[in-house]
């Protein structure tokens, strides 16, 4: 592990340099960014956290931000090898041995819920809680019109050329300018393969249980106009499976953490608060 100058750090993981950076003292908070993204779509819920007095982790996932391979053969933006969703997780355990952090609050935004996901399901005991935001349930049943949806849009992706896939990404993820910006910028850092890689990535973390139930306390949040995939019909459906709400962030996109980061705040503060009469054992 290796301090950084901009106060991360820095762990070997799998071939690749994961930077994380840790903040505050207090009940642990360990969050997630989306496919394309990196820790920074969280800057505003970090600060809204450290002010509520929790410790809070985020981290840039594999082939994201600057957690890139020792070694990257075929040129800026192109990573070794696909990202694997699968190994995403298990770097997320890692982290949190590294950390010495025990029954964290996991919170995942986009791709990040759907490995927070894939971690309560593997390891249960070792989450606090878990908060989704714009992500569909991995274990969800998905329907035939669902199903054809998410082909079409697939199809309509793959089409898009290349120079202007960001773009369009961005304008599809986003309601407010600023978010777009910022969206189109780390999209085109992705590269197009990777990107395509990465639209499929949610898909291969899913495990159809019919049964399963969350079995820690369970946060969803969602953008108003999040239009991505079937997070929205997917989310309605697991919180009646869950029995909880959805917390439904008005004129916010996809990324709900950039368009209307004080909406997303509120939800996530009052669902953390109301976990701290339980919390003896953190």
């Amino acid at each position: 592990m290796a301090t950084l100058s901009d106060g991360g750090a820095i762990i070997q993981v799998n071939g690749c340099g994961l930077h994380y950076w840790a903040h505050g003292q207090g009940d642990p908070v360990v969050m997630t960014h989306d496919a394309g993204m990196d820790h920074t779509v969280f800057d505003a819920q970090v600060a809204y956290l450290l002010e509520a007095g929790y410790r809070v982790v985020t981290w840039d996932l594999p082939g994201h931000g600057l957690s890139q391979p020792s070694e990257v053969p075929f040129g800026p933006g192109t990573p070794a090898e696909p990202f694997d969703p699968a190994r995403a997780v298990d770097d997320l355990r890692v982290l949190l041995e590294t950390l010495s952090i025990v029954r964290p609050v996991l919170v995942g935004q986009g791709l990040g819920g759907n490995i927070s996901q894939a971690f309560v399901r593997r390891a249960p005991d070792h989450v606090r809680a878990l908060v989704v935001i714009g992500a569909a349930s991995n274990t969800g049943r998905i329907s035939l019109g669902e199903r054809l949806v998410r082909l079409v849009k697939a199809a309509v992706v793959r089409r898009v050329p290349a120079g202007r896939l960001p773009a369009v990404l961005a304008n599809r993820a986003t309601t407010t300018r600023t978010a777009r910006a910022y969206a189109e910028r780390c999209y085109a850092r992705a590269g197009h393969e990777e990107l395509l890689n990465l639209w499929r990535s949610p898909d291969l973390l899913r495990a159809r249980k019919r049964f399963y139930r969350t079995p820690v306390p369970l946060c969803l949040i969602r953008g108003e106009r999040d239009k991505t995939g079937t997070v929205a019909t997917s989310m309605r459906r697991w919180a009646g499976k869950d029995l909880v709400r959805v917390n439904t962030v008005p004129d916010a996109g996809h990324l709900a953490t950039l368009d209307a980061p004080n909406g997303v705040n509120a939800a996530l503060g009052t669902f953390l608060e109301s976990l701290r009469p339980a919390a003896r054992d953190w």
